[in-house]
């Protein structure tokens, strides 16, 4: 095992969810942080003061709120977090919309709005990093995908974001296996169904009956696991699934 003193990390969707826990854990770990987020300044202020109080040895973290659509996409290259993510020794990507809608009740618009971001944007960003890990030969990368979208299935009302997951999944063992030799690692974590800020009382109610335990699952758990693979370089190109069992 090791720590993260020393090393930069960005985070996109970092913010809030899954993603303002991890980018807890990082800061934990000593890292310096870049975390992105979309549109709630405040939101990320006060994230960034718990950051920085977390940081075992002050390290410097800094934020960047840009709103991220597949309609802008096409200039993301040339964005300041861009620039960020060239020299990042830790990237992870923790956004991606959610869409759960029949196959003939998706609109052109979603199909591509969904594919873009859940799965050309890590693909955009993951390109980006890896030329600077391969130079320090020393990298980590964890990406999100969607529950059980570790193997090709069947979606009945979440083709278009279950399909960018599973593709997701295919970015995550790609890499692993092209870049294991540089020092970099490349793994995924696929959660079930999560308790975030995001969802009202009465729909985590309803998430946690479909559970095996009865309870949803808490972000904090899916952080650990995170850091978890993060730290431990011998682990390359997993996929974790973190979802009390559930099976649909």
């Amino acid at each position: 095992m090791e720590d993260f003193a020393g090393k930069k990390a960005v985070v996109i969707g970092g913010s809030g969810g899954i993603g303002a826990h991890v980018s807890m854990k990082l800061a934990q770990a000593g890292a310096s942080l870049l975390v992105h987020g979309g549109h709630n300044s405040k939101k990320l202020q006060d994230l960034m003061d718990s950051l920085q109080n977390a940081s075992p040895q002050k390290a410097f973290h800094q934020s960047i709120i840009q709103e991220i659509t597949g309609e802008n996409l096409s200039q993301f290259s040339r964005t300041l977090l861009m620039e960020e993510i060239k020299t990042t020794d830790i990237l992870c990507v923790a956004f991606g919309p959610f869409l759960q809608k029949s196959i003939e009740e998706t609109l052109p618009s979603e199909w591509i709005n969904i594919s873009l971001l859940n799965y050309a944007l890590p693909g955009i960003c993951v390109s980006a990093a890896l030329p600077h890990m391969k130079e320090n030969n020393w990298g980590r990368i964890l990406l999100f995908g969607g529950t059980l979208t570790h193997n090709v299935k069947a979606y009945r009302t979440n083709a278009a974001y279950g399909g960018a997951k599973t593709a997701l999944c295919s970015l995550v063992k790609s890499t692993a296996a092209q870049y294991s030799g540089c020092g970099i690692t490349c793994n995924g974590i696929l959660p079930g169904l999560t308790e975030t800020e995001y969802q009202s009382p009465k729909l985590l109610a309803t998430l946690a009956k479909k559970n095996p335990s009865g309870k949803v699952i808490s972000p904090e758990i899916i952080a650990t696991a995170a850091i978890n693979l993060l730290l431990t370089k011998e682990v390359n190109g997993a996929l974790l699934n973190i979802d009390d069992g559930w099976n649909p």
